[in-house]
């Protein structure tokens, strides 16, 4: 990218990073990502060390949700997104949770690509003998995290990296509105990732159109949630007016407050929502 900070550079708020909450400059440099995300870059235009502290972030935020398990079936167990994560944890001297790491992904191999793909396709809850599995280490996992706290790991050498850069709120978005300028085919990113968002983001930006909100971004999926005595994934997302969530089921989709957990609105969901 020409102009501004150097495509490598990790950036984060001045704010964030002279708090004393060590999660606040993680979130910063996640908030940043996100938002050149947003705004059609790719995974190559961005920087490698920000991108390894979002998904140590993303691994231990998932682990500590639902299990082994449910960071394999929401990370799809992509290459890339191990890579990053195996480098964040590398890179961080979080030694023994990527031993424990490196442990649970042989039970991947074990399982085999079949019943891999049988797990991507289940419902996860109810009856799952491939999720249990996976939930094999979990409680090393929490113990572990006793003895290396990944978000203290992770703020740490975020502070100490030579390519952080830590600028005002305004300085970001003004770095942010030139990395979006500078790309060539911007229209056809947006109309790809349309295309090919997944059904729950196609779900959210129904409802948010239906009830008069501005989607900012998805933020979660929480399989934990209930809903009429059933459990199933809630989608978390923020919109121009807050926190909110989405629930997909018996052909609606429902929105709900976050905070107060208040419906807001509802749609029939067609078959223009299916999966491509």
């Amino acid at each position: 990218m020409s102009n501004g900070y150097p495509q490598d550079a990790v950036i984060v708020s001045d704010k964030k990073f002279n708090s004393d909450d060590s999660y606040d400059i993680i979130e910063s440099n996640i908030a940043f990502l996100n938002a050149q995300f947003e705004e059609h870059l790719t995974h190559d235009e961005v920087s490698p060390n920000a991108l390894r502290s979002y998904y140590v972030d993303y691994y231990l935020a998932q682990v500590n949700n639902g299990g082994f398990s449910q960071f394999v079936y929401n990370s799809g167990w992509q290459p890339q997104t191990i890579q990053y994560l195996c480098e964040g944890l590398e890179a961080m001297g979080a030694e023994k949770h990527l031993e424990l790491l490196t442990k649970a992904a042989q039970i991947l191999d074990q399982l085999g690509p079949d019943r891999l793909q049988a797990f991507f396709e289940s419902d996860y809850f109810g009856e799952n003998e491939e999720r249990d599995i996976l939930n094999k280490y979990d409680d090393l996992f929490f113990e572990l995290s006793e003895q290396e706290d990944l978000i203290e790991l992770n703020a740490k050498w975020l502070r100490q990296l030579p390519n952080i850069v830590v600028i005002s709120v305004d300085e970001a978005k003004a770095e942010l509105r030139r990395r979006a300028d500078s790309i060539t085919n911007r229209d056809a990113r947006i109309a790809e990732s349309l295309a090919n968002e997944p059904r729950y983001t196609k779900l959210i930006r129904a409802l948010c159109q239906t009830a008069g909100h501005e989607l900012n971004r998805v933020t979660a999926g929480d399989p934990t949630y209930e809903h009429d005595g059933r459990q199933m994934i809630a989608w978390h997302f923020l919109s121009d007016k807050g926190h909110h969530y989405m629930v997909d089921v018996d052909g609606k989709a429902f929105m709900f407050n976050g905070d107060t957990d208040e419906g807001i609105c509802e749609i029939e969901v067609s078959d223009d929502f299916a999966n491509e």
